[in-house]
């Protein structure tokens, strides 16, 4: 019945994405199909109408182009309409992502979308898949087509008999009714169904009538067989008939039974696609949460949501991100109003809290309360001497009170009848100063526990006191913006930097040697700190609100209105990096062994930087402006207060899987530890080759203290060591002309120069220490060197580029990366031994120490893992991605993973028993290498002048299984009910960390 014809498809869209539609007719036309697109805009009336049904009757499949601008359109509904009348293959194709909330008809929220979005999807890639979803069973769509419009324009004739089918065109068209109960996308019309009913009826009556005059020839002809001819003919019909309707009757039981299985399949995948499309609604706002400040709980309870719903990688790429980033919270407290400061004491043992709710609340590490001290006002501030005798403070009320620290008993009440904003302690916890709101000093002998004496500075109310290490000096900050040093012992008196506004706080440095002052004049100044003398004004363009040093006194951190987070080095005043929040930051803190930086403000986030890189490593979240923040004694934990008065105990301990540090002058390249395990090589961009011990990784931190084995003239790139670690192979990728290969022998400072036409895109080194193999950019040729002469002994021709090479440490095989494919090239038969398929440009190969895995990777980001055991290579054991550019991989067999590093600023570990990703480490940017150390203890990862080590043990994979617990361990509260209304609407309220609240 149904002749070969072109396959036709209906575009729907708005006018306004036409140049759009004009690519997409393009390539669908190119692709064998013809497409039936409105492009001058037929207007909406009977002719209209006429015109779209009788295109959309003609057309095999109805595609409907998504944007914002076609879901508001009331052609586009229409015409959606109409298809769905006429029961066409509806193809929905993203162009624009609807905008949020926009209700979608249910037909295109419950079909699979194509998605051919701008900078977002490759064109040319999804088209082929478009057009695979056009034609699927397209014989039977096109039948469906051919018959609706026989159909119609039976319909349309009054349903003349001349326009029904017959023979074996009607037999087709039942044939293919009753095909339509295979699959549950075909879907028969009404009107198709009742025109093969009428055929078949109109069959049947012709059948009746030429029996019955055949009878009638027959009486006039042999009148004599008459009635017993017409008794046979009756007893025929009525078998006939009998047999017809009891066919009919198990038919329709059939049928019934077919729509009922149909209807409750139907329902199953509504509410399967409603799922899917609830669940990538919602991991889209992940995505989007994620970068917001301050809501990354927000964002992995709607990943958590999506992932319940319908497991995806969407969803799991944003959890793992956002776990990345995650404290544990270990304890919460609450005060009824803000949280002023937040001291712990000596031994680490203990926190107290000043608040605006009148009271003082010490706490132990797991957020238990010991109890609360009452005041008349505001308690500003509050400390614990080292000895855990006394707990002191003060108050708005005027006064400052001794209490005893066991039991909270009230030993000691000093009344000064004026605001104490400042208190502090010298290091001998004998003497203790209050600065107060009527210009005074007050100095208290905690052994007599009484005020000694009280000295007026006469420029306002003193907002800071801050002893000088020795305990001898005391820094004085007041409101007018001048800041003074004096002796409390003599008295004597030196003036300080002056400001133009108010001293929020002062910082000495460790060491004793350095003051910085800071002031709503938008600067930090520093001073020398033994006479008071300003040596740097340090501008900002906004308040600073606070300071901290460094432990070595080297450098120290402001925190600023600006919303940035400041580093300076404390002699020169130079700014060495910048860290940012979303709003303004209020406070800022260094770790006690100074390699974090926190920082908190009004965008209720804590962040925790690498004081070295800048490198945004956890972001606890706060429920309000951020207002007091202190790291515990081991620094491994960090004690945040907001102005509501929450306290949170955030565990950062995972930080500490960190173990050494070591920053460059300039750009490092490669960290690479020698087979034996006792050194490190980092080739860096300030042209030379350092050499590390590992016994000291732990302790440099200035890459400059190494050793520098080698001295280049120009910019060196790559680098290996050779099994028997004696020679070391470095690219030189010249700008001058002459890129070249180094060979180097540690033992014997033997140099080889190898020449090269263009820059070096990969080197490889054999199990048995005698061929280096070389790749270079634009060439097809595979270079193999004698190591000990330094001379050409092979080359491999390809008949296009070769980009990188990997020897196999177990065998004779060369892996040999081109486009689209890995050569595996036997280098003792000098023959090809298999090709493995991979799509696109094979930067980077590497094999696993025993060579039983092959990792391959390309420039867009994807990583196959091949298992060399396997005689079949047709396919990857594993198929890994991740995000940008991978520029480095290494293999850790004693846990059997994988690290990957590249441009999205992450170190990523792939589990190889598993084949999940369990681990993400940020780096704030691009990283540059990965090496594991040969026993597998140590992860050297390398981000632009820094070189990190990690502890492998001390870092915490989790597998996918245990993500939704982990992200649970790391949230402190679930979404409220009004969250729920606006992110699921009508959905009922669900506890996605059931322990929480």
């Amino acid at each position: 019945m149904a002749n070969k014809r072109k396959t036709q498809v209906f575009i729907s869209y708005s006018r306004k994405n036409k140049s759009f539609v004009r690519k997409l007719n393009a390539a669908i036309d190119e692709a064998g199909i013809e497409a039936w697109v409105d492009w001058e805009g037929i207007p909406f009336s009977a002719d209209w109408m006429a015109t779209i049904n009788s295109a959309i009757e003609a057309s095999d499949a109805f595609v409907f182009v998504i944007t914002p601008d076609s879901l508001k359109s009331k052609y586009c509904y229409k015409e959606l309409e109409i298809a769905l009348q006429l029961n066409k293959k509806i193809i929905p194709v993203v162009y624009h992502e609807p905008e949020r909330r926009t209700k979608l008809h249910p037909k295109l929220s419950s079909t699979n979308w194509v998605f051919l979005r701008p900078k977002k999807d490759n064109f040319r890639e999804v088209i082929p898949k478009l057009v695979e979803t056009v034609l699927t069973d397209l014989e039977w769509v096109q039948q469906h087509t051919n018959l609706l419009q026989r159909a119609v324009q039976w319909k349309q004739k009054k349903e003349n008999p001349g326009y029904l089918l017959g023979g074996s065109s009607l037999e087709e068209a039942e044939q293919w009714m009753a095909k339509s109960t295979e699959d549950e996308k075909r879907q028969v019309t009404p009107l198709q169904a009742e025109y093969i009913r009428a055929c078949r009826e109109y069959a049947s009556r012709r059948q009746r009538r030429f029996t019955f005059t055949f009878g009638i020839m027959l009486v006039v002809s042999i009148i004599a067989l008459m009635f017993a001819i017409r008794l046979w003919v009756q007893l025929m019909e009525s078998e006939e008939r009998a047999k017809k309707n009891a066919a009919d009757a198990q038919a329709s039981a059939e049928f019934a039974n077919m729509r009922r299985s149909l209807a409750e399949e139907s329902e199953k995948r509504a509410l399967r696609n409603e799922n899917e499309a609830k669940a990538r609604c919602a991991a889209a706002q992940a995505r989007t949460y994620s970068g917001r400040p301050g809501e990354l709980d927000t964002s992995t309870l709607l990943a958590l949501e999506s992932l319940e719903r319908f497991p995806s990688t969407e969803a799991e790429d944003v959890l793992r991100n956002n776990l990345s980033r995650m404290a544990i919270p270990a304890g919460q407290m609450r005060h009824t109003g803000r949280i002023w400061n937040i001291s712990v004491s000596a031994d680490g043992q203990y926190i107290v809290s000043a608040s605006a709710d009148d009271t003082a609340c010490v706490w132990n590490m797991t957020g238990g309360k010991k109890y609360c001290v009452q005041h008349d006002g505001d308690v500003t501030d509050a400390l614990i001497t080292n000895d855990n005798s006394l707990l002191i403070t003060a108050s708005k009320d005027g006064t400052i009170r001794l209490w005893d620290f066991e039991s909270g008993q009230l030993n000691t009440i000093l009344d000064y009848e004026s605001p104490v904003l400042d208190i502090d302690i010298n290091a001998r916890n004998k003497i203790l100063v209050g600065g107060l709101e009527n210009e005074n000093v007050a100095v208290v002998n905690l052994d007599l526990r009484r005020t000694v004496y009280t000295f007026n500075f006469s420029n306002g109310p003193v907002n800071v006191v801050k002893f000088h290490p020795n305990g001898d000096w005391l820094s004085v900050g007041v409101k007018n913006g001048r800041v003074r040093l004096w002796k409390v012992s003599t008295g004597v008196l030196q003036p300080g930097p002056y400001h133009e506004a108010e001293v929020f706080d002062i910082a000495i440095s460790p060491d004793g040697k350095i003051m910085v002052s800071i002031s709503a004049d938008s600067t930090a100044r520093i001073s020398r700190a033994e006479s008071g003398r300003q040596t740097h004004v340090l501008q900002h363009p906004d308040w600073v609100r606070d300071v901290a040093f460094a432990p070595d006194s080297s450098w120290f951190a402001t925190a600023s209105d600006d919303k940035i987070v400041r580093v300076f080095d404390a002699n020169t005043g130079v700014e060495k990096i910048r860290m940012y929040h979303g709003s303004f930051v209020q406070k800022v803190e260094v770790s006690p062994d100074g390699n974090w930086v926190a920082s908190t403000g009004s965008d209720l986030s804590v962040r925790v930087w690498d004081a070295q890189s800048g490198a945004l490593m956890l972001e606890p979240f706060l429920d309000d402006t951020g207002s007091a923040l202190v790291f515990s004694p081991d620094g491994k934990r960090i004690i945040a207060g907001d102005r509501s008065g929450n306290i949170t105990i955030w565990d950062i301990s995972s930080l500490y899987a960190r173990v050494g540090i070591i920053e460059f002058p300039q750009r490092a390249n490669k960290a690479k530890f020698d087979p034996a395990g006792n050194w490190v090589l980092i080739n860096t961009n300030d042209r030379n080759l350092w050499q590390i011990p590992v016994s000291e990784i732990t302790t440099i931190h200035d890459g400059g203290l190494g050793t520098p084995i080698l001295t280049f003239d120009e910019v060196s790139a790559q680098t290996k060591i050779s099994p028997d670690s004696k020679w070391v192979a470095v690219s030189i990728n010249s700008e001058t002309g002459s890129p070249r290969a180094l060979l180097y022998n540690l033992e014997t400072q033997v140099l080889h120069t190898l020449p090269h036409d263009t820059n070096i895109s990969g080197l490889a080194i054999s199990p048995d220490s005698k061929r280096l193999a070389t790749t270079n950019e634009g060439n097809s040729i595979v270079y193999i060197w004698d190591i000990e002469t330094g001379q050409l002994a092979n080359s491999i021709p390809f008949e296009e580029t070769a980009f990188t090479s990997a020897y196999s440490p177990r065998d004779s095989i060369l892996a040999i990366g081109l486009t689209n494919k890995i050569v595996l090239w036997d280098t003792a038969s000098g023959k090809e031994a298999a090709a493995l398929k991979q799509v696109g440009r094979i930067r980077s190969l590497n094999f696993n120490s025993d060579g039983n895995w092959l990792a391959t990777t390309t420039s867009e980001g994807s990583i196959n893992i091949w298992d060399m055991n396997e005689t079949d290579l047709t396919a990857p054991r594993y198929r890994f991605l991740q995000d940008g550019r991978i520029t480095s991989l290494d293999f850790n067999s004693r846990k059997q993973w994988l690290a990957s590093g590249g441009d999205d600023g992450y170190v990523y570990l792939w589990d190889l028993s598993t084949g999940q990703e369990v681990m993400r480490i940020p780096h704030g940017d691009s990283v540059a290498g990965v090496s594991f150390s040969p026993d597998g203890q140590l992860l050297a990862t390398v981000s632009r002048k820094i070189v990190q080590f990690w502890d492998v043990d001390l870092l915490l994979p989790i597998a996918t299984e245990e993500l939704a617990d982990a992200a649970c361990s790391r949230l402190v509260r679930n979404l409220n009910p009004s969250q729920w209304e606006f992110f699921f609407n009508d959905d009922e309220y669900d506890l996605l960390c059931p322990a929480l609240p």
